[in-house]
């Protein structure tokens, strides 16, 4: 657990689960929020009628309140019964991959842990997510049985807020990643606002522009943000896959082939020679083997370090791994000073350390070691990478500034599958030296990651399935809107192969700028929860030559053949089935 390297993967992967919980979350509250949106257009007509014959708005309240409370106690027991069975699957997975483990399934824990903030978290998802549609039901006008109201997306954008917020508030209460959970939920709100702008802005251009587009252009603004709610939710399940295939590919890179898998360390001065005939011999390669010399960081520029010093530094309170060497280790960098020795008494620092003690270039350090004081100048400051498995130092001397003779030497070799049985030799014959074999605890690394990722499949499923939920409360609301102009276009005249053609266009159109839109939004949560992992972003080039097109495919198939009914059945009795 001491090794960065090797808890770094395990470290990214529990973000990402907590990443895949806030997405499937956002995912789950669109759904319902387009659904619910959905709905108020299909009761608005009835609650005016309501309305007209005496019913208080407090009456209406509390029989949609009851509704919502009959949803969620159905949610509660179906999902707490289908939690506890992807729970025992999951374990039963766990311990299939890894044996050695000892968990117990316990109803208990259950009861206590994890149901009543699932419970908590579906009550702020339903809440938050629907009851602005609650009240624009309330506020339906009775006039409206009378005189139909032009509908807006006011509404849909003040659910979307709204749901947004509370969101965030349940992160602030319970999140175990508060920091991931408000960069991540504050970003998208930013985002979506921002992308809907302009999306509308290019939509109202090529309306402008009287192209060959410009026919299937209609009700900007609804267009508008049903293509940002279809892009949320197709951005939301991108940057799930292209994440989880970067930690994969990431972990893979940190351990190229021949990475060194065991480490030396109290190698005695006068075995060195023997010991790199021995790896010269064998073909193993190896990092250089570097003098360790134990030694204490006592003064600066002729100032002892202060107990107050010591107390705030580790760096001062514990013996130093030191040692002299002509180059530097391959990962190191230098960000400061200059690169070369130039005469003993000098030192490179590692960048972080001199940070924290406030050491600059031409401070002039002093050391305790078992033969004396050493007092060096520091020519220049490094960056080192701790996750590699090769040997790395604070402070690096010019060489001859030690003796050589009063410490021992470490270093890390890489030794092939075949030739582990010559290892046993190797460790016998240099009896005085210690051997720690890295590749084991590599080997149980990649055991727990495939374990993790096994799991993962599984989270990304469920987020699969959150997302084609998303998409398709997103294509009803979009088909339900050109109900009405299918059909009053039947009553013109218009051809059953034009309606055709022009639905699939325009729902096609209206995927295609989704597509766009969600690769867009996927780079840019990409970048920020790379950042918040440590890992290095690049493009993905993937998700913008499947995206856009398959997604103006399935529009444009389901645009055609969802309201191809209509376009089948005679004029006068699709009105008639419209206004039912």
């Amino acid at each position: 657990s001491s090794n960065s390297r090797l808890m770094r993967p395990i470290e990214n992967l529990d973000t990402f689960l907590q990443l895949a919980n806030i997405l499937t979350i956002l995912l789950c509250g669109i759904a319902i929020a387009l659904t619910s949106q959905r709905y108020v257009q299909q009761q608005q007509d009835h609650i005016a009628l309501m309305r007209c014959i005496g019913a208080s708005k407090q009456q209406i309240l509390k029989v949609y309140i009851g509704v919502l409370l009959i949803i969620f106690a159905a949610a509660v027991v179906v999902g707490a019964a289908l939690g506890v069975l992807m729970g025992m699957g999951l374990l039963q997975l766990m311990l299939s991959l890894m044996p050695h483990l000892s968990i117990e399934f316990s109803a208990l824990s259950l009861l206590i842990g994890p149901l009543p903030i699932a419970m908590l978290t579906s009550l702020v998802v339903l809440i938050g997510f629907v009851m602005p549609s609650i009240w624009q039901i309330l506020n339906t006008p009775p006039i409206r049985v009378l005189r139909a109201e032009e509908k807006t997306v006011s509404q849909m954008q003040s659910t979307l807020l709204w749901g947004g917020l509370s969101l965030i508030l349940f992160s602030v209460l319970l999140t175990q990643n508060l920091s991931l959970s408000l960069l991540v939920i504050g970003a998208l709100l930013a985002l979506c606002a921002f992308l809907c702008a302009v999306i509308y802005g290019v939509l109202k251009l090529l309306h402008k522009r009287k192209t060959a587009l410009s026919a299937y252009i209609r009700q900007i603004p609804q267009m508008s943000l049903q293509i940002t709610a279809l892009a949320l939710g197709l951005s939301l399940m991108s940057v799930l896959m292209v994440l989880k295939t970067d930690l994969t590919q990431r972990w893979q890179q940190q351990l190229p082939e021949n990475t060194p898998n065991q480490f030396v360390y109290g190698l005695p001065p006068h075995e060195l020679q023997d010991f790199q005939s021995v790896l010269q011999q064998n073909q193993w390669s190896g990092t250089d083997l570097y003098p360790n010399i134990r030694g204490r960081l006592i003064a600066k520029n002729g100032q002892p370090f202060t107990e107050a010093d010591r107390s705030k530094s580790n760096t001062l309170r514990r013996e130093l791994n030191l040692t002299q060497a002509a180059t530097y280790p391959t990962d190191n960098q230098i960000v400061a000073g200059k690169a070369e020795f130039t005469q003993i008494g000098q030192v490179s620092v590692e960048v972080k350390t001199a940070q924290e003690l406030g050491i600059q270039l031409g401070d002039r350090l002093r050391f305790s070691l078992p033969e004396g004081d050493l007092t060096a100048e520091v020519i220049n400051l490094r960056r080192v990478e701790w996750e590699s498995f090769s040997p790395n130092f604070f402070f690096i001397f010019t060489p001859n500034s030690m003796d050589a003779n009063a410490g021992s030497y470490l270093g890390s070799f890489y030794v092939p599958r075949e030739d582990q049985h010559k290892l046993i030799e190797v460790i016998q014959r240099f009896s005085n030296t210690v051997f720690i074999d890295v590749g084991l605890m590599l080997n149980e690394v990649k055991r727990l990651l495939d374990v993790l990722l096994n799991i993962i499949g599984v989270l990304a499923l469920l987020v699969a399935i959150a997302g084609v939920l998303v998409l398709l409360a997103c294509l009803n609301l979009m088909l339900d809107a050109r109900q009405q102009e299918v059909a009053l276009l039947r009553a013109f005249g218009s051809s059953k192969a034009r309606l055709k053609r022009m639905l699939s266009i325009e729902i096609g159109l209206m995927g295609l700028l989704a597509g766009i839109s969600a690769c867009i939004l996927a780079e840019i949560l990409s970048v920020i929860v790379s950042y918040k992992m440590g890992m290095p972003w690049h493009w993905h080039m993937q998700i913008w030559l499947i995206l856009p097109p398959s997604m103006a495919l399935i529009c444009a198939v389901i645009g055609r053949y969802r309201l191809g009914h209509l376009c089948n059945v005679a004029p006068l009795k699709a009105l008639r089935e419209l206004k039912n």
